[in-house]
């Protein structure tokens, strides 16, 4: 298991970490760890270089550790906490979960103290972040979301019931409910984000940056640009139309 570990380099799934101190910066990798895909802490390597180094007193630090975790998140965490000698060194590996929460740090509260992680550090996660991971707690997607400030008028269904009539479908009313292009909100039926993203007649007044922007870049790096454009068109429609290909 060690040698796997150490054949990887730090990431969004894997941290190294020389010590168990200090405990506050480890209890946020955690957090942001179970925010966004799980992940695995490895204390007595040495990170960048992946010296392995070894903890003087892993059972001290096995109790260190988890005590922060389960006083210092919420909601409760319950990471793998595990010894393991490799070659005349005690490591400790810590598996962590992701879970839907948003877990965050307790000291700092649900607004501030939620992580995530990007790459190969911790960030905190903004209103709208925290937002999507609640309604991914509550089984619920940005797409599905009534956009209630419009109608059904402001969605073009002759494109789309052209899109679906030349794969033999008909986009009658049931239908436009059961894909979840439309949704009933306050006693009347309001378009979805989704289908304001898909066939809104004015998305760009409510999504402004709903556009797909390609460039081509010169070289191996993006410091010289060959061209690029901007397609502002329905997006089933947009590759096709314009001759890209993915």
């Amino acid at each position: 298991m060690i040698n796997s570990l150490l054949a990887k380099d730090e990431g969004k799934t894997l941290e190294f970490k020389r010590n168990c101190s200090p405990l506050a910066k480890i209890v946020q990798t955690a957090v942001a760890f179970a925010n966004t895909a799980g992940g695995t802490l490895v204390f007595g390597i040495q990170d960048k270089t992946k010296s392995v180094l070894g903890l003087s007193d892993p059972l001290k630090d096995e109790e260190r550790l988890a005590n922060a975790f389960a006083d210092g998140i919420r909601p409760l965490l319950i990471p793998e906490i595990q010894i393991h000698a490799w070659r005349d060194k005690e490591l400790i590996v810590v598996s962590i979960p992701h879970a839907i929460g948003p877990y965050y740090v307790k000291s700092e509260g649900p607004e501030k103290g939620v992580y995530i992680r990007l790459g190969s550090t911790n960030r905190a996660a903004g209103p709208d972040m925290i937002a999507e991971i609640r309604r991914l707690a509550r089984n619920i997607l940005f797409d599905e979301q009534p956009c209630s400030e419009i109608s059904s008028e402001d969605i073009d269904f002759r494109a789309a019931s052209e899109l679906f009539s030349s794969i033999s479908h008909q986009l009658s009313p049931p239908r436009r409910k059961s894909l979840g292009l439309l949704v009933n909100h306050g006693g009347r039926d309001v378009p979805t984000h989704g289908a304001v993203l898909l066939f809104g007649k004015n998305r760009r007044a409510i999504f402004p940056d709903a556009v797909i922007r390609c460039a081509r870049f010169r070289g191996t790096n993006m410091s010289r640009f060959m061209d690029q454009t901007e397609i502002d068109e329905y997006l089933p429609k947009a590759v096709e139309r314009r001759g890209f290909y993915v």
